[in-house]
C-alpha cells in the first residue's frame, strides 16, 4: 500500500426497513406568525370596541377619593372619562367623610354619558352643655336626647331645633347646622333664669309668706317667684288671710307695698229644727240653716230666722275675735185648715207619702208645702202641692179624670229639648202635598199626594240656632257667605250635612233619656220603623202640614198670600241688601238682614212656629224622589232610600216667584250654607 493513501475505517450501520408508504414531515409552528396574528387581532378587537363603546364620564360630588367600575363589560379610562360597552355595570365611590356610595348604571349605546351623583355626608357629633347649671333637658327636633352635659354622637347633617328645660329656668331655643362628616361641633346653652325677687312687708310684721297655699317666707322677706301669674298670700295668726293676684316677669324685681293686716272675724254657726229656716243678720240676707258666718268683732249683730208655716226668731249675739258661736234653735209651727171635697167619693188620700183614708175630709196642717195625692181605681192620679194660710181655712173642690181624660190633658202644648230649644204640640189632620198642573211657578217634582197625618207631634218652634248646634258640636263653624257671616249664636246653624244633623237628633234624645230615632244601615243613616218618639227631622208631610194648614182653610201660594211680591215683614228673602250677593232678588222689598237674620225675628204663623219659610230652607226626614202615587199616603215618613234628602222652604238667598212658593222643593246631602233645620218628634 502507498504511504500516500488514507486509511478509512467502515462501521457497520443497524438495517431499517424503508417506509414504503413514503411518510409526512412533520412540520413546527413558527413564533413570529402567531405573534404578528395576536396582534393583529388584538388591534381589531380595540378597534372594534373603540367604535362601539361610549365615553361614560361620572361627576360625583365631592371629588371621590376611589371610583371603581365592578360587574359588567371592559372599560378603559381614557382622562376623566371611561369608555364602556352598554350594558348593566356597578359603580362604587368613597370618600372621607361620607358614605360609601354603590350604584348601578345602565350605559346606553350613545356616544356620550354623564352620570352624577352626590355623596351623602356621615352623621356629625355635637357636645352640648348648659350654664350655670347642667342636668337640661336637650331636645333636639322635638325628641329628648338626654341632659346636660351630652355628646350627641351620630346626628344628621342639616339645620337643627335644639331646646334646653331646666327647672327655674326659661326656655332656651336655637338653631344648629350641623356640617355631618363625623366633625365634632359645640354648643354650650347660656340659662336665664325664670324667677324674679319680689319683696314683701306686712303691718304688723313676722306674718308668713304663702304662694300657692304654702308658706314660703316670713314678712318682712324677699322671696324668688318662678315668672307667671300667681297667688300670693299673707297670714298672722289672729288676722284675716290677705291674698293678691301676681303678675311676675324673670328678671324684673318687684317690692309690693306694705300689707295692712285686718284682725280675723268672730264665726257663728246657726242651725235650726226643722232645718231650711231663712237667716237674715243685721238686715242682710245670708242663707239657709245650718249655716256658719263669719262676723268682725266687737259688735251687736241682730240676727232673724223665718221659714213658711213657723213662727220667726229674732235673737242679738256678739262674737269676739276669732271666736266660735253655736245657735240650735227649735222654731214653732203655724197651723192652717185646709177642706177637701173630691168627687167621686171613696177616693183615697195621701199627704205628703202617708195615708189618710177618706179624700174628702177636714185637714189641720202647718203653714208649709205639702203634697196631696187623691187615687182612686179607674181615675187618674190627682196630684198637688197645698200651703195652709194660718188663721184661714181654705177649700179644694176636685173632680178626679178617667185615664183617657187625664192622658190628653196631662200632653203639654209646648216641651223644651235644651235650653232655648223647644218645640209646639201639632194636631195632625188631612192634606195634600205638592201642586196641580196648573199650579204656575210649578216644578216637575212637585207631584200632588194626598195624605192622611194620624199621630200629634211637636215641631220645633225655631230652627235650630248655632248656639245650640254647639252643645253637640263645638268645633262647628257656619262660615260665612260673601261678606255675611254665617256664625253667630243667635242665627240658624248652616254647613251641615244631612247625617250630622242625624246625628244631633240622636245626641239630642239620648240629652232627654229618650230612644234614638235614626239608625245607620250599610253605612246610610235612616229612620227607625216603625218610628218613635225620639227627636227626629219632620217628614216632608208634618213640615207641609204646619207651614201650609195652620189656618185650617184652604193653603196660600205663598205664606203671605197668593200674589207677589211679598209685604213688608214678611220673612227673610232675597232683598234689596243681598242683590250682589244672589243672582235674583225680590225687587223693592226690604227685610233689613243681607243673610240670615236671628231666628224669631219675623212673625209666627198660627201654630207658633217661626220661618218655615225664609231665613234658611230646612232639611227634612224624607229621602228625595218625584215619584207619583193615587193612594192615600198615612203618617209618610219617605221612601226607603236614595241618594238625596228632600229640602224645604225658601231662604235669605231666595228671591224667584218659584222658589219662594210653599210647594217648592229641592234636593241634596252635602253642606249647604243656606239650609239648616229644626227638630221634630212624636208625642206618643
Amino acid at each position: 500500500m502507498d504511504n500516500n493513501e488514507t486509511n478509512i475505517e467502515l462501521e457497520v450501520s443497524p438495517f431499517e426497513r424503508a417506509d414504503l408508504n413514503g411518510g409526512k414531515r412533520k412540520r413546527f409552528l413558527k413564533p413570529i406568525p402567531i405573534t404578528l396574528t395576536l396582534l393583529f387581532l388584538a388591534l381589531g378587537l380595540a378597534a372594534i370596541f373603540t367604535l362601539t363603546a361610549s365615553a361614560v364620564k361620572f361627576e360625583v360630588s365631592p371629588e371621590p377619593n376611589k371610583l371603581v367600575i365592578e360587574n359588567g363589560f371592559f372599560t378603559y379610562q381614557l382622562g376623566e372619562r371611561f369608555l364602556m360597552l352598554p350594558g348593566e355595570y356597578s359603580v362604587r365611590a368613597s370618600a372621607a367623610g361620607y358614605h360609601d356610595l354603590m350604584i348601578d348604571v345602565n350605559v346606553e349605546n350613545l356616544p356620550d354619558q354623564v352620570f352624577e351623583f352626590a355623596l351623602a355626608k356621615l352623621p356629625g357629633i355635637l357636645i352640648v352643655t348648659s350654664s350655670p347649671v347642667d342636668n337640661a333637658e336637650v331636645i333636639v327636633d322635638q325628641v329628648t336626647r338626654g341632659t346636660t352635659p351630652l355628646k350627641i354622637d351620630n346626628i344628621e347633617p342639616g339645620l337643627h331645633d335644639i331646646q334646653f328645660k331646666s327647672e327655674r329656668y326659661l326656655l332656651y331655643q336655637t338653631e344648629i347646622k350641623i356640617e355631618g362628616r363625623r366633625v365634632e361641633q359645640q354648643l354650650v346653652a347660656e340659662l336665664s333664669p325664670a324667677w324674679a325677687n319680689v319683696s314683701v312687708s306686712s303691718d304688723p310684721p313676722a306674718a308668713n309668706i304663702l304662694l300657692g297655699g304654702e308658706v314660703v317666707g316670713l314678712s318682712p322677706d324677699t322671696i324668688e317667684i318662678i315668672q307667671g301669674h300667681h297667688t300670693l298670700g299673707v297670714k298672722k295668726p289672729g288676722y284675716k288671710l290677705w291674698q293678691s293676684d301676681l303678675s311676675v316677669t324673670a328678671g324684673d324685681e318687684l317690692t309690693l307695698d306694705p300689707v295692712a293686716l285686718v284682725k280675723s272675724d268672730g264665726k257663728i254657726s246657726i242651725a235650726t229644727n226643722p232645718a231650711g229656716a231663712n237667716i237674715t243678720i243685721a238686715q242682710r240676707y245670708q242663707g239657709q240653716s245650718p249655716l256658719s258666718v263669719s262676723l268682725a268683732p266687737g259688735k251687736s249683730y241682730e240676727v232673724l230666722l223665718s221659714k213658711a208655716g213657723f213662727e220667726p226668731i229674732v235673737k242679738v249675739i256678739r262674737v269676739a275675735s276669732e271666736e266660735d258661736l253655736s245657735l240650735n234653735l227649735n222654731m214653732t209651727p203655724v197651723m192652717g185648715v185646709v177642706r177637701l171635697q173630691v168627687q167621686p167619693e171613696n177616693a183615697e188620700l195621701f199627704l205628703d207619702g202617708k195615708s189618710l183614708g177618706e179624700a174628702s175630709q177636714r185637714l189641720r196642717l202647718s203653714a208649709t208645702r205639702h203634697e196631696i195625692e187623691i187615687k182612686k181605681p179607674g181615675f187618674a192620679t190627682y196630684v198637688a202641692t197645698i200651703t195652709p194660710q194660718p188663721g184661714l181655712t181654705q177649700q179644694l173642690l176636685i173632680n178626679l179624670q178617667t185615664d183617657e181624660e187625664a192622658r190628653a190633658a196631662a200632653i203639654p202644648t209646648t216641651i223644651t229639648a235644651i235650653a232655648n230649644v223647644t218645640a209646639n204640640l201639632i194636631i195632625p189632620g188631612k192634606l195634600k202635598l205638592g201642586a196641580t198642573r196648573r199650579e204656575p211657578g210649578r216644578r216637575s217634582n212637585e207631584i200632588e199626594k194626598s195624605v192622611q197625618l194620624t199621630r200629634a207631634y211637636y215641631l220645633g218652634t225655631h230652627e235650630i240656632t248655632n248656639l245650640a248646634y254647639k252643645k253637640f258640636d263645638p268645633s262647628h263653624n257656619s262660615g260665612m257667605l260673601g261678606r255675611s257671616l254665617l256664625g253667630d249664636d243667635d242665627r240658624p246653624v248652616v254647613n251641615v250635612a244631612w247625617e250630622r244633623v242625624a246625628r244631633f237628633c240622636n245626641w239630642l234624645s239620648a240629652q232627654n233619656s229618650l230612644p234614638a230615632a235614626y239608625e245607620q244601615v250599610g253605612g246610610v243613616w235612616r229612620l227607625i220603623e216603625p218610628a218613635n218618639t225620639g227627636f227626629r227631622l219632620p217628614t216632608e208631610a208634618e213640615w207641609a202640614w204646619a207651614a201650609r194648614y195652620d189656618t185650617g182653610g184652604t193653603p196660600n201660594r205663598f205664606p203671605w198670600g197668593n200674589n207677589m211680591p211679598p209685604p213688608a215683614g214678611a220673612g227673610n228673602y232675597a232683598d234689596e241688601a243681598a242683590a250682589n250677593m244672589v243672582p235674583y232678588h225680590v225687587i223693592g222689598y226690604n227685610d233689613t238682614f243681607r243673610g240670615p237674620a236671628p231666628t224669631g225675628s219675623f212673625t209666627a204663623n198660627n201654630f207658633g212656629i217661626f220661618d218655615l219659610n225664609g231665613n234658611v230652607s230646612e232639611w227634612v226626614n224624607d229621602f228625595y224622589t218625584a215619584s207619583a202615587g193615587r193612594e192615600v199616603l198615612v203618617d209618610p215618613i219617605g221612601p226607603k232610600s236614595g241618594d238625596y234628602y228632600v229640602v224645604r222652604g225658601a231662604n235669605y238667598t231666595s228671591g224667584r216667584f218659584s222658589e219662594l212658593r210653599w210647594t217648592f222643593r229641592d234636593y241634596g246631602k252635602d253642606p249647604r250654607p243656606d239650609v239648616g233645620f229644626r227638630i221634630a218628634r212624636y208625642v206618643e
